[in-house]
């Protein structure tokens, strides 16, 4: 039995993306749409969820800045409503003070700012016609400050963080509740095909970090899905605005972080 609620999550297509719809299905959502620019990537995460419950799709890539009205519209079109929005996508491009370029900012600031902007905008439009929702913006523990190799999605990240509490402020009494989560080091598909491609770690890489975790794992998008299912729950009414850090060491503890601890 359902709830009648339905979710749009862009990145839908792996990774945290794709466990956030799972985990709304398996709470008895309605239905989900999932947004990604990867189209197989698409239908594979379609038919994994076929029995978990409905889920639509939609190809499309945030760089372009019509898709975020045209996301919402499709998601009305197919559902009728829309009850939650998670921006899940994310451009992790790597570049610092000297190799960043007009083009790469853009590109990071495009995805990971630009985007989830518009994505709320949309989606508060139709979350005003129940005058109820919840956004979810998917946001770094390195919006705290980051490596020196990571200097612009930091600051894309940031500013993510600055905006969700301005669009919070913006929709409080409207019945819309938002929030941004700072991720930790997640172990995705994503982040395995990164760290193996193009850091050159070894395919068991998380592994050897995830024992000097102090869970002696790393995080997964399943345990993070956990947390969604928090805040778009009854129990998470009465909060809006929270800038979460999702990670396993308290934040600035850097010096004692077990990723960063010798061999």
């Amino acid at each position: 039995m359902t709830d009648g609620r339905i979710a749009l999550v862009t990145g839908g297509a792996q990774g945290l993306g794709f466990a956030a719809a799972k985990r709304f299905l398996t709470m008895g959502f309605a239905g989900v749409l999932l947004l990604d620019r990867n189209g197989a990537g698409l239908r594979n995460a379609a038919a994994r969820l076929a029995g978990s419950g409905r889920a639509e799709t939609l190809e499309g890539d945030l760089m372009d800045v019509t898709l975020p009205a045209r996301a919402v519209e499709a998601c009305l079109a197919a559902f009728g409503r829309l009850d939650v929005l998670v921006n899940a996508a994310g451009n992790t491009e790597r570049c610092g003070l000297d190799d960043t370029t007009p083009e790469s900012f853009e590109r990071l600031f495009g995805v990971n700012t630009r985007a989830p902007l518009f994505m709320m905008q949309a989606a508060a439009k139709a979350m005003r016609q129940r005058k109820s929702g919840t956004i979810i913006n998917v946001s770094s523990m390195l919006a705290h400050g980051g490596p020196p190799n990571l200097t612009t999605y930091s600051g894309s990240k940031a500013a993510l963080n600055t905006m969700t509490r301005s669009v919070a402020n913006s929709v409080k009494r409207e019945g819309i509740r938002v929030f941004a989560v700072n991720l930790g080091w997640v172990h995705s598909e994503g982040e395995q095909a990164l760290q193996t491609g193009f850091h050159g770690r070894p395919e068991n890489w998380a592994e050897e970090i995830g024992r000097r975790m102090p869970a002696g794992r790393m995080i997964v998008p399943e345990d993070v899905a956990g947390l969604f299912e928090y805040l778009v729950s009854p129990s998470a009414a009465m909060m809006t605005g929270a800038i979460i850090d999702y990670e396993q060491v308290p934040t600035g503890v850097f010096e004692d972080h077990p990723a960063l601890a010798p061999e």
